[in-house]
């Protein structure tokens, strides 16, 4: 196919697109390396660590999520430079449009405000990447329509994978705010509160999107706290261990429902 005036353009994009993945995975390592601000990441979770906190092991769904977004990457200078896909890169591009870029920014500026501390910002830079995701899941209509394989290996399974655990790390992200501030308030029944509003979340994404990984990823979320409160113990273990059970198994049901509708 002969490529169309737009072609270049496309390619820098492709470019940039890279360079702003390379940037989250460098201030990534920086971070795991105490880099900023002498802090690790797990150190301010702890720091702030909440009754919403899931247990350590459960962040490592982050390598998960980087993993599949490099195949993302890999995929996107694939349409770009293997020069037979001008249509598909054309149709990839005007979808993406900028808001990929927007998440690596809010990514990369939310570990700094988290080394440093700086909650009340930290918030509204999360809040950025979830709508920049929840951008990308609509304009690819992900998991609302058949796709080859490729593009659901290398978009509709990445992206999902970064909305669903962004759902649940903005909502941990608010816990963390409120004991940043000072306030006791966040008993066992405002944890409860909010195990209810990411079930909400995750079950309305499973329902009107359509989107499973997005809940099987809040099932891992879970599963993390229920961990973590077992391994903590005291008051709390047990209504909250049942409020993660209950929510998980809301999620599974509507999963089960929207799986066998669409057989």
């Amino acid at each position: 196919m002969t490529a169309s005036h737009k072609t270049p353009y496309y390619k820098n994009s492709a470019i940039f697109n890279t360079i702003g993945y390379i940037m989250v995975i460098a201030v990534n390592v920086m971070a795991s390396l105490n880099i900023l601000n002498g802090k690790s990441t797990a150190y301010i979770s702890e720091k702030y660590g909440s009754l919403f906190t899931p247990a350590a092991i459960t962040f490592s769904i982050w390598g998960l999520i980087y993993f599949t977004l490099l195949g993302f990457i890999i995929y996107q200078l694939w349409l770009a430079f293997s020069g037979k896909h001008q249509q598909e890169l054309e149709q990839f591009m005007e979808r993406l449009r900028g808001w990929w870029l927007v998440s690596c920014l809010a990514n990369t500026c939310w570990l700094f405000s988290w080394h440093y501390e700086l909650l009340p910002l930290s918030i509204l830079i999360m809040l950025t990447l979830l709508v920049s995701l929840l951008a990308i899941n609509i304009n690819f209509n992900i998991a609302l329509q058949k796709v080859s394989w490729p593009e659901k290996l290398f978009i509709h399974l990445p992206f999902s994978l970064y909305l669903g655990w962004i759902t649940i790390a903005a909502v941990a992200n608010m816990a963390a705010l409120w004991l940043y501030t000072g306030w006791n308030g966040l008993s066992i029944s405002w944890t409860i509160f909010l195990i209810l509003l990411c079930t909400i979340a995750a079950t309305l994404l499973v329902i009107i999107r359509k989107n499973i990984v997005v809940g099987v990823v809040t099932l891992w979320g879970y599963s993390g706290i229920i961990l973590k409160r077992q391994e903590a113990g005291g008051p709390a273990a047990t209504p909250i261990t049942i409020a993660c059970i209950v929510a998980m198994v809301v999620i599974v049901i509507t999963a089960l429902i929207q799986l066998l509708k669409k057989r």
